[in-house]
């Protein structure tokens, strides 16, 4: 995963703007994945975006490694609408998530 390119925000430092993406675990644990962000000792902020009709969120920072919380749609649920976390043990081995981390 590449490093995309350096901002100099507010005219202090220079931080790194990394853009890659990453399959998705083949058993998801209950709370979201880790991501590490090889290029960056430290990640500010973050966003995943997931394919295959999944919704994915930062769910954490820490260090160079974010956790990504995975969520779908339940259409025959009650509250149809709502996303909802995917079951722990799920596979999203097929499952392509694109990160886009702004760090040093």
């Amino acid at each position: 995963m590449p490093i995309a390119g350096l901002v100099k925000p507010f005219g202090k430092g220079k931080y790194k703007i990394y853009a890659g993406n990453t399959a998705g675990p083949s058993s998801y644990p209950s709370g979201g994945f880790d991501v590490q962000i090889t290029g960056l000792s430290k990640v500010h902020a973050a966003v995943v975006i997931a394919g295959g009709g999944y919704l994915a969120e930062v769910a954490s920072i820490s260090g160079n490694t974010i956790k990504v919380k995975v969520n779908y749609f339940d259409y025959d649920a009650a509250g149809d609408g709502t996303a909802i976390e995917v079951p722990s043990g799920t596979d999203l081995s097929g499952v392509t998530f694109y990160v886009i981390a702004i760090g040093e």
